[in-house]
């Protein structure tokens, strides 16, 4: 990972979750995530098609200029059309693997980088409907004077391997909407049985 901030926050993920895929949202503590809380967020995604925020760091908020709270997590995103940031979180909840995105976030000329992590976690024990995300620049933050933002511009993502470092995938590349038939079995939690039998 680039940023440092970024990598401390994926290592305490890390290091919470131990030898599980994913730790459980009540194990959490805000003040060990401190001086990360204005750029971190919750979705609470248990309807993958309509994953919404639970909550909100006030840096992201400032950046929309409204509370994120109960708002869908596609909206915070630039081509509304285009479902790939919301296939990259129901991946992430289904394959139980953190995911580091690159943002890109504009103003005028100038272009500023941020780090998008998506890390899933569980609320009940058995599956993750949860994901806990941190939106970090890169850089320098944007200025205040080119608040509020439209949205985000998506360019690339890979999973995170547990070392910290991601094979990168091109904003260009497809990716798949398609999500296994055993991911909906886990989120309602009953067997699908196959037509003719």
């Amino acid at each position: 990972m680039r940023n440092t901030a970024t990598q401390e926050i994926f290592n305490y993920w890390n290091g919470l979750r131990g030898s599980r895929p994913a730790p459980l949202r009540s194990e959490i503590d805000p003040s060990a995530l401190r001086r990360f809380l204005p750029h971190l967020f919750i979705v609470n995604a248990t309807l993958p098609a309509n994953p919404t925020f639970a909550l909100a760091g006030t840096r992201i908020c400032e950046l929309f200029d409204r509370e994120l709270r109960g708002l869908d997590y596609a909206s915070m995103w630039l081509g509304t059309e285009d479902e790939t940031p919301t296939t990259i979180l129901n991946h992430v909840l289904f394959y139980e693997r953190p995911a580091l995105l690159d943002i890109r976030l504009s103003h005028g000329e100038d272009d500023y980088a941020h780090d998008l992590l998506l890390m899933p976690m569980r609320s009940q024990g058995y599956r993750s409907d949860r994901v806990l995300g941190a939106l970090v620049p890169r850089h320098s933050q944007l200025p205040f004077t080119a608040l509020p933002i439209r949205g985000l511009a998506f360019e690339g993502w890979g999973f995170v391997k547990p070392d910290g470092t991601r094979p990168t995938v091109s904003a260009d590349s497809h990716v798949s909407t398609a999500m296994p038939a055993t991911f909906f079995r886990r989120l309602v939690g009953q067997k699908f049985t196959q037509p003719g039998r």
